[in-house]
């Protein structure tokens, strides 16, 4: 029995055998090939009593939590949003992990089923050159259909590091190389940046991967051009994903009537992504990401966290000290035995 784990009927069950038996403590462990040692754990064992850890949320925490998370304005959000809510509002600084945890109590919060993706074949080497804003960029096109079934392409461009929608190209039925140039030209300039420190990742399109476009950024703008291998989306998730988002967010409308209607929608689509907190980025925005606010950002919330914990600290040791005061037992953390 040696090396065994036993569980509580086991244990009484043998504790029970010895205590019957007429040979010897001792005898019967040897025979059991069990420990005197851990016979005498089994039958001095108390039930642990459990107390409430020092860092558990206090109960205007939680309060606060239930109250956002009710609330019909913030309904759609996850416990990464309320997060955000809670750090910018400074009602409440939690984790979300937290308040994951508080939102499944209150059966508030939806079953997360992460999709399954099957990933085959090596990247492009694109992750390294990601370090800040401004660094990698990528693009690609997709495809939105009027009423009158008349297609209309849209080709967004993003910034890896910052997530930010940076612009815009949207052309009815195709579009030329010659058409992103000028989109390029058009970003490339608003941005303002030294673009010899710039790399361009994208699909294989021609529009894209022609002689013409391909000279005209390397020669002007000294960018440096990548491109993601035939058929395998997985080597540019980022614009696939931000394309997912153009084309299903909630806020798209049912449908479009003219051209100036899939514009409109693009813009707003631009508006609301740059101004939505980020998973990637810490669950900051990507116009602040942009704008080199990140860091510091993320630093102030591990602060408001580290002082949200100070306070569950200092509200604990005061709720011990009254039931000391009151006469009610004292709680001990909850622990168990090993056997």
């Amino acid at each position: 029995m040696k090396g065994k784990k036993f569980g509580k009927e086991a244990q009484s069950g043998l504790v029970q055998v010895i205590q019957e038996s007429e040979l010897s403590v001792d005898k019967c462990c040897e025979i059991l090939q069990l420990s005197d040692r851990r016979y005498y754990r089994w039958i001095n064992w108390t039930e642990p009593k459990k107390r409430m850890p020092w860092n558990k949320i206090r109960p205007e925490e939680n309060e606060a939590i239930l109250k956002v998370a009710r609330n019909e304005e913030f309904c759609g959000l996850r416990a990464a949003g309320l997060m955000v809510h809670g750090h910018e509002t400074g009602e409440f600084s939690c984790s979300i992990s937290t308040i994951q945890k508080v939102l499944k109590q209150h059966a508030l919060a939806a079953p997360y089923v992460p999709a399954k993706r099957k990933r085959s074949g090596k990247k492009p080497e694109v992750r390294d050159l990601i370090t800040a804003p401004n660094r990698v960029y990528c693009y690609d096109a997709t495809d939105f259909y009027l009423t009158n079934g008349l297609k209309v392409q849209v080709v967004p461009i993003l910034d890896i590091g910052s997530r930010k929608n940076l612009k815009n190209g949207v052309f009815v039925k195709s579009f030329t190389e010659k058409d992103v140039i000028f989109l390029w030209d058009e970003t490339l300039f608003e941005q303002g940046i030294d673009t010899s420190m710039l790399a361009i990742l994208s699909d294989n399109a021609s529009q894209m991967k022609g002689k013409l476009i391909r000279a005209h950024m390397l020669e002007k703008w000294l960018v440096t051009l990548l491109y993601s291998r035939p058929h395998t989306p997985d080597d540019n998730p980022w614009i696939e994903s931000f394309n997912k988002s153009l084309k299903y967010h909630v806020a798209k409308p049912d449908k479009f009537e003219t051209v100036q209607d899939v514009i409109d929608w693009v813009e707003l689509h631009r508006q609301l992504h740059n101004d939505h907190p980020h998973s990637a980025l810490g669950y900051v925005r990507p116009n602040d990401e942009h704008d080199g606010l990140g860091d510091n950002i993320r630093k102030e919330r591990k602060e408001d966290l580290k002082v949200a914990s100070k306070t569950r600290l200092e509200y604990y040791y005061e709720s011990k000290a009254v039931k000391k005061e009151s006469g009610e037992g004292l709680e001990i953390h909850n622990s168990f035995a090993v056997c």
